[in-house]
């Protein structure tokens, strides 16, 4: 089974090729950057959820490459990565200045070989086996209260239920977070927004619905999604709402939240004694998913989860992924305090 580490420098290795094929017919300078920008981003998070899986969600492209340093990768290969940064940010942010192909296969070719100095690091998270890639496709969507200047942002699930969805979390943004978070989602490749994306059933149900703003959807990692957002959640805006809607109340929002945070602590501590993961998970859960682990539930849940961290020897927990959902089945899963289990390597919450 490949590692992680092997599966992005495969990743890269693939663009690489596409990008040279590409040259093998004309080609404009949209085709390039539709094999140059979702890569870059693909990298982006594997430097945040591998290679440095505690490190503060807001760390910039730019900063998490200049931090490969401190893990004793090379000079040059940091500058080739530093190079793939700049020509994302050409390709994204400049559209008037010209992509030159050679220009970005030379950067990918060193790429790679930078890539591949990374696995040599000795680095767990980076050795541990690459997990299945599970996708989870998400309903974002976003209304304002402008009596309390909030801004309400669900995710939901799609469902059988007659309302076509499962809500799985909830955040608190103050209204002027929107100018901020649009274009953090609009830019990313995992989300697609607007009516087309959602359906006009449910893009019909959503915007009946109150003060709507906008939706869209996320198909990809869940965990990436909840750091997207979690950025903007107001936390004094979410003790001011009705306690039954607020986040911390929210058995799902707190828990996706806790498992995410789980899943980050032992990639980066495998190690960790149970006083320690609990500690760190509680920190991480809070600064970094907007999630208060000091309540009753969100205790219960830390121990259910620390509990199915705890069934992993140590020298296998870099490999545990999450959160992924599956539909609960009493007759398979029997009565649980808490909806999640550790299925395989992946800390999985049961929806109903």
């Amino acid at each position: 089974m490949k590692t992680r580490g092997e599966a992005i420098t495969e990743d890269a290795e693939h663009t690489l090729h596409k990008l040279t094929v590409l040259t093998h017919q004309s080609f404009s300078r949209a085709d390039l950057s539709a094999l140059i920008e979702p890569f870059t981003s693909r990298l982006e998070y594997y430097l945040k959820s591998v290679v440095f899986p505690t490190i503060s969600r807001r760390t910039n492209l730019n900063d998490l490459i200049d931090n490969l340093s401190s893990l004793g990768l090379a000079a040059p290969q940091v500058t080739s990565l530093h190079t793939l940064r700049q020509l994302y940010n050409k390709s994204k942010h400049d559209p008037d200045v010209d992509l030159k192909s050679q220009e970005c296969i030379r950067s990918f070719k060193a790429a790679v070989v930078a890539l591949r100095a990374i696995t040599t690091l000795g680095i767990a998270s980076i050795d541990a086996p690459q997990e299945p890639s599970f996708n989870t496709v998400v309903y974002v969507g976003l209304w304002d209260h402008y009596v309390g200047g909030e801004t309400e942002v669900g995710l939901f699930l799609p469902s059988n239920h007659w309302m076509g969805t499962t809500p799985i979390s909830t955040f608190h943004l103050h209204w002027s977070s929107w100018d901020h978070l649009k274009p953090a989602l609009a830019d990313h490749p995992r989300y697609s927004r607007g009516e087309e994306a959602l359906g006009s059933t449910l893009w019909k149900s959503f915007s009946d619905e109150g003060d709507f703003l906008d939706a869209g959807v996320w198909e990809g990692d869940v965990r990436e999604l909840l750091e997207v957002l979690s950025a903007h959640n107001d936390e004094s805006l979410e003790e001011a709402v009705i306690p039954f809607l607020a986040r911390r109340n929210n058995l799902i929002s707190v828990g996706i939240a806790l498992v995410s945070a789980t899943v980050d602590t032992v990639r980066a501590i495998p190690s960790a004694n149970e006083v320690d993961l609990r500690e760190c998970i509680s920190e991480r859960a809070k600064t970094e998913y907007a999630a208060e682990v000091q309540t009753p539930h969100g205790q219960k849940i830390l121990d259910s989860v620390i509990h199915c961290v705890e069934s992993v020897p140590h020298n296998e927990r870099v490999a545990i992924s999450g959160p992924s959902f599956r539909i609960y089945s009493e007759e398979e899963d029997g009565e649980l305090d808490v909806p999640v289990k550790l299925l395989g390597t992946t800390l999985t919450w049961l929806v109903s």
